[in-house]
């Protein structure tokens, strides 16, 4: 069954179905419930792709700079966040690419 078929997702680009998909784990990650839309920190658009990309990288290498015994996992997280979203069209190449060699220096 393709995502075509389904009202919700009909005559969306794949860059919105991961933004779709992004917002779905955000609203998981806030605890799936009803969201106060009169907080102001709730509306902050915080998990667009380049955010989300650039602070994984950014807890990465502060991992790696204290040498914290999860700098290992957090490399990770910020290299499979970076891949997944440059693979799905959600960041661009230039975002990637900077944010892949501030992740590869901190290896260093």
């Amino acid at each position: 069954m393709s995502f075509q078929t389904h009202e919700a997702l009909r005559n969306r680009s794949s860059e919105q179905i991961a933004e779709l998909a992004l917002l779905g784990l955000r609203y998981r990650a806030l605890g799936a419930g009803q969201i106060d839309f009169s907080d102001p920190s709730r509306l902050d658009v915080y998990w667009t792709g380049t955010r989300m990309v650039e602070k994984a990288v950014k807890d990465a290498v502060k991992s790696a700079k204290a040498r914290s015994p999860l700098a290992d996992s957090k490399f990770g997280i910020a290299q499979g966040n970076l891949s997944a979203l440059f693979n799905c069209s959600v960041i661009d190449n230039e975002t990637y690419m900077a944010q892949y060699k501030l992740l590869l220096d901190c290896r260093r």
